[in-house]
């Protein structure tokens, strides 16, 4: 029903990127739909009277609201609600004006009034209250003023009683609904307030964690090479300056490592989201091919299972800083005192989603730090080579595609990495 109410105020294939503007277009037109219903009904119950004056403004007005309606199909948002609430305003007036006020038909300038208050955002109050303004002078001047447009209808006085009931339990409902409409609108603010406020306090003691270990992390490598400059300025063997040119360039590739995990981690947060078609099968050999020539990687077989025709639809980009991550990972860690080292990567696919495992017999996690590893700037020992952002980067990267990664490792056995992302 939402979906449908939807698809009629503003089309099936439109998108209203801001989500203030959104509420106020779905109030906009859900507030001319429920007029159209109330006019269509006041249609019915004036229609034993026969054709009136007060049917063919009933029946213009349809006509009005209903364009207001088709203005915002076209995109044309300003347009219908400065086209509704003269039309409301002024079938209010045409009709109380001309008939007995034991009606109670002025009763509905207290819902109009209301819903210019709840379509207009807080940058536009002043139309807000013009609006406002504009309902009770005219509901001033038809209960003052001995004046109408229309033919004047006396009614007996049973059927004004009746006329009367109907008008309140009509305006009572519908005034009801447009308060509930903004206790809600309030709702939704103030639950999206405290997410947003969660997000920038994670964000805050990220950034400070960020900081610290960044200040560390950048300037040991860079003074490590320093000392080994110094060191080499003395008089040394070329075997000797050949071990230290070896520990520079070891010490450079770290720091290296660590300010492309940066950049990785920055991208993940700063960057949309980019569907296009990914063959993993190809993705995952180019991730090797780029990381193979490691010293680390040269006596380890990697099997990549995933058939060659395996296509997704998702963020490529994302989907090669998690694999790189994880395989990276996998080399990093593996096992000296095994014979055959190995990687695997194969998949596994539903209706609603696929997931990549990514396969290793390396040093494997001992199972009380298996939560701790995707915390930002984690090491598991004092050993790691890592900067402590590559499976942190991860768990964010798989957030962001609304994926999960989860980790079945046993110490000197090896792990499995398995991030499942929907389809």
């Amino acid at each position: 029903m939402k979906k449908l109410v939807r698809n009629l105020i503003i089309g099936e294939d439109v998108y209203i990127e801001s989500r203030n503007e959104y509420r106020q277009v779905m109030l906009s037109g859900q507030y001319a739909i429920m007029s159209l219903i109330v006019i269509a009904f006041y249609i019915l119950i004036e229609f034993p009277f026969g054709f009136n004056g007060s049917q063919f403004t009933f029946c213009l007005s349809f006509i009005l609201i209903s364009y207001s309606l088709l203005l915002h199909r076209q995109q044309r948002h300003c347009m219908a609600n400065y086209f509704l609430f003269p039309t409301l305003n002024l079938l209010l007036y045409l009709l109380v004006s001309s008939e007995s006020r034991n009606t109670g038909a002025f009763v509905f300038f207290i819902p109009v009034s209301l819903w210019s208050f709840a379509v207009f955002n807080y940058s536009q109050r002043r139309v807000a209250i013009a609006f406002a303004l504009f309902s009770f002078m005219l509901f001033a001047f038809s209960i003052v003023a001995d004046f109408s447009f229309l033919p004047y209808r006396d009614y007996p006085s049973d059927y004004a009683q009746m006329n009367r009931l109907i008008n309140f339990f009509v305006a009572f409902p519908v005034s009801a609904m447009t308060v509930y409409l903004l206790i809600n609108l309030n709702h939704h603010t103030s639950t999206q307030l405290i997410q947003t406020n969660k997000q920038l306090k994670k964000l805050n003691d990220e950034l400070d964690r960020f900081v610290y270990s960044t200040s560390h992390d950048l300037r040991a490598p860079l003074l490590s090479v320093l000392g080994l400059l110094k060191l080499a300025e003395g008089h040394v063997d070329k075997k000797e300056m050949s071990r230290y040119h070896g520990m520079m360039q070891n010490r450079l590739s770290s720091l290296d490592r660590f300010i492309k995990d940066i950049t990785d981690y920055s991208r993940n947060n700063r960057l949309q989201i980019v569907n296009e078609n990914v063959h993993l099968a190809t993705l995952t050999d180019e991730i090797w091919e780029s990381l193979r020539y490691s010293a680390d990687a040269q006596e380890i077989e990697f099997v990549n299972n995933l058939p060659g025709d395996l296509l997704v639809v998702n963020d490529g980009t994302r989907l090669r800083v998690v694999l790189n991550n994880l395989i990276a990972n996998a080399i990093r860690y593996h096992d000296h005192r095994k014979e055959k080292k190995y990687i695997k990567v194969y998949h596994h696919v539903t209706n609603t989603s696929f997931s990549l495992h990514v396969e290793d017999n390396g040093q494997g996690i001992a199972p009380e730090i298996h939560a701790k590893i995707f915390e930002m700037f984690y090491r598991g020992n004092e050993s790691s080579q890592g900067s402590g952002l590559g499976l942190y980067i991860v768990k964010e990267t798989l957030a962001k595609l609304s994926g999960t990664i989860h980790l079945c490792s046993t110490p000197r056995q090896g792990s499995t990495f398995s991030i499942s992302v929907p389809k």
